[in-house]
């Protein structure tokens, strides 16, 4: 029969007590999956244990008292045993939350509390039963209360101790708002722990046998099941709220992730941009270069069209020179022998008369003839190289008066191929050439440097012009010698430049790069021949 209000009522405070915790570990271990970077979120599973069990823990307890108020029957023993069993694993869960919690980040978790505390459990629950003699539901009584002190007192503390820590985390994090959850939920543990369990069932165990359950209800007027259900209750409400610090958290992850993807949009529209800009300016380098090609090409066309027609050109002067100077002169000489022949018998005066003047004219043919080949091919390039050559070219224009040049040597002369040495000489014979069409001076210096090259160099203090213009196409053109100077010198694999302003005379440099042992080999060759 109840003897009391409380007698009635602890049913229902049994029921409420053990949903509470049900409800707190229900939450928390749903909740415990979602991702997160609090170490909280990651110890939430050891505390949902706890909320779990102790809450069957609870139930079971209830279902108890109900068997003895209802029905005046006694709790079968496994029965017993197996609440034992719930309640101390739910202490050990608790035990386990607060070790994990407070284990730095990064360091693995050495359980050494849990298990100390777990060990210290076994043992104090064998000394009981050894040092008092105890029959099982009398040692279950013990046990019960061992599991409240050694195990659930800890606990308690050391999750309380965990969750006030946490709040300088929540606030380090922007999530201060949950700091008052924390406060409330580590409160709320530490007064579960300290008094709710300090006041257990009266057992053979000291202190239960001072401080207990009966002391509780006659200091206060209510049963500490109340306490206890109350404290689950603040807890259960506290936790809840914490709970949905994983919602901002995520909230805040997301929005993270946004502006990490607007930020990478962002960049990847200024690499993009960028690399457009870049393509862009590749294409008009392109372009240009493909221009260049072009004018380049275009050029060649109209050098090859102008060399075509030079060479018909000089073909028809050297063919109307021969007709009108050798030719004639050498048809004369014949007309006058002929003529001879029939005056040697009359008068041999006039025969031997004749006959000088013949050779006058046989000799002057032969000069003519003479010049007209040199100016074809020297063959003082052929026997005796490019300095020779270059030599009796300024010696020749001296001899004729057009120009007064100089030659300057530099360094050991040395054999160059021979389509090196034309070249050069061509070059040379073009430049001296323009010197004299254009340059309205009759003066000027050439040097032949084979210290670093080598290089040809040829200058004058003449009227100058603008280099600018010389390469432009489109507009009639009239310096084609030095067109066919470049060209020239590109297929040497030399480097032609013009350097010239009006008024600041010319100077014209080829520079070319041969390898020594081309050089060399140019030179073994000649020396063999």
């Amino acid at each position: 029969m109840f003897t009391s209000f409380w007698d009635e009522a602890i049913i229902a405070i049994f029921f409420f007590y053990g949903l509470a915790f049900y409800s707190l570990g229900l939450a928390l271990l749903v909740e415990s999956g979602r991702a997160s970077e609090l170490g909280f979120a990651r110890s939430m599973r050891l505390l949902a244990g706890f909320g779990l069990l102790h809450g069957y823990h609870e139930w079971f307890d209830m279902f108890e008292r109900g068997m003895a108020l209802y029905y005046d029957r006694t709790f079968p023993l496994w029965l017993v045993w197996l609440r034992l069993a719930v309640l101390g694993g739910s202490f050990v869960a608790l035990l386990a939350f607060g070790e994990h919690l407070l284990q730095r980040e990064g360091i693995r978790t050495t359980w050494r509390m849990t298990i100390s505390a777990l060990a210290a459990y076994a043992v104090a629950s064998i000394l009981v039963r050894l040092v008092y003699n105890l029959d099982d539901r009398a040692w279950a009584q013990a046990v019960d209360v061992l599991a409240r002190y050694i195990l659930g007192v800890p606990g308690a503390v050391l999750a309380c101790w965990a969750l006030w820590k946490q709040r300088a985390i929540f606030r380090k994090r922007g999530m201060g708002r949950f700091v008052q959850g924390l406060t409330l939920a580590a409160l709320s543990l530490a007064l579960y722990g300290i008094v709710g369990q300090v006041f257990t069932g009266q057992s053979v165990v000291f202190l239960s046998t001072v401080l207990n359950a009966e002391l509780f209800r006659r200091v206060t007027g209510f049963p500490v099941q109340l306490f206890r259900a109350a404290m689950a209750t603040l807890l259960a409400f506290a936790m809840l709220r914490v709970l949905r610090a994983l919602e901002v958290e995520n909230e805040q992850r997301l929005e993270a992730a946004k502006r990490a993807k607007l930020e990478a949009e962002r960049r990847s529209r200024e690499a993009l941009a960028r690399l457009n800009a870049e393509l862009q300016a590749a294409n008009e380098e392109t372009a240009r270069l493909l221009r260049e090609v072009q004018r380049r090409d275009a050029l060649r066309g109209e050098l090859l069209q102008r060399i075509t027609t030079a060479q018909e050109n000089e073909r028809k002067r050297i063919a109307r020179e021969l007709h009108d100077g050798p030719c004639q002169t050498l048809s004369g000489l014949a007309l006058g022998l002929r003529g001879t022949v029939s005056l040697v018998p009359a008068s041999c005066e006039s025969a031997t008369q004749r006959l000088a003047e013949l050779e006058t004219m046989a000799t002057a043919s032969l000069g003519e003839l003479r010049h007209l080949i040199n100016n074809l091919r020297p063959p003082q390039l052929d026997d005796m190289g490019l300095v020779a050559a270059l030599r009796w070219q300024i010696e020749s224009m001296g001899k004729r008066g057009v120009l007064r040049a100089r030659l300057e040597v530099l360094g050991e002369p040395y054999p160059l191929p021979t389509e090196v040495e034309t070249t050069l000489f061509r070059i040379t014979q073009e430049a001296l050439t323009n010197v004299v069409k254009h340059a309205q001076t009759d003066r000027a210096w050439v040097t032949l440097d084979f210290r670093d090259g080598p290089t040809l160099t040829v200058r004058d203090e003449g009227v100058g012009f603008d280099p600018s213009a010389i390469f432009q196409t489109g507009e009639p053109r009239m310096a084609w010698g030095l067109v066919g100077m470049q060209e020239r010198a590109n297929l040497v694999n030399a480097t032609l430049e013009l350097q010239s302003a009006p008024g600041q005379g010319t100077t014209l440099s080829v520079r070319l790069h041969l390898p020594n042992s081309q050089e060399l080999d140019h030179a073994d060759s000649r020396a063999h021949h």
